[in-house]
């Protein structure tokens, strides 16, 4: 049976051998990764995390997937300084949740308050019109109704449909008082800045260095072989 040669074998004593007299070499290695991941850490811009969950009104006028599209669409949003992200609440078609990012805690919430405003007030300003305009006329038709029904005696009706028209009326007067496409929930803004992480950089950091120095201490190591040959 044949065998392998023996200057083929991976010694492994021989070759933590090796390591172990590139020792310094290796720490630093090491030691400078990880001062730079740490000075890294120290340098970049704390950033900060706003989010507010929300839903729609009574009145729908948009849903979460046109909302989304046309708000990446939107001139402003392309000029923002700051990251903005809206997504879809999990089982929950009718609820979503706006991210945005600061430089400080207050920095976060004026953000995501600009968001807001700008979704309700400026990009579907238009079909916020168009929304004010039918329930004005259809808070007029409802007045008529509900006048009909108190004045005329010889009407006969279902006093359901008159409470009905009294809760429908009560939604829109409250709706014209502050017309919204988006309805801000809970609001949440972090105390603790979202980036950057030092414990994972310096971790990183770290990691590399030990590779990095095994790496270069086994490149010494081949060359030292290959002139002595």
């Amino acid at each position: 049976m044949e065998t392998r040669p023996k200057n083929d074998e991976i010694d492994l004593f021989e070759l933590f051998q090796k390591l172990y007299n590139e020792k310094w070499l290796i720490l630093g290695i090491t030691a400078i990764t990880t001062l730079i991941a740490i000075a890294v850490s120290f340098l970049i811009p704390k950033t900060y995390r706003a989010e507010v969950f929300f839903g729609f009104p009574t009145f729908q006028i948009i849903n979460l997937s046109e909302l989304s599209d046309v708000f990446k669409s939107y001139e402003k949003y392309r000029k923002f300084s700051f990251n903005t992200k809206i997504s879809q609440i999990k089982n929950s078609p009718n609820m979503g949740k706006i991210e945005v990012e600061g430089s400080s805690p207050d920095d976060a919430k004026r953000n995501i308050e600009l968001v807001i405003n700008i979704i309700n007030k400026e990009i579907f300003a238009e079909k916020l019109n168009e929304a004010k305009e039918r329930f004005n006329r259809r808070l007029t038709y409802i007045n008529k109704a509900i006048r009909d029904l108190n004045t005329r005696s010889n009407i006969i009706f279902d006093p359901s449909k008159l409470a009905d028209l009294m809760t429908e009326k009560e939604n829109i007067e409250k709706w014209l008082q502050n017309p919204q496409v988006i309805r801000p929930l809970d609001m949440i803004v972090s105390s603790k800045p979202v980036k950057p992480k030092p414990m994972l950089y310096i971790a990183v950091g770290f990691t590399a260095g030990i590779f990095l120095g095994v790496f270069v201490a086994l490149l010494k190591e081949a060359m030292k072989s290959r002139k002595l040959k």
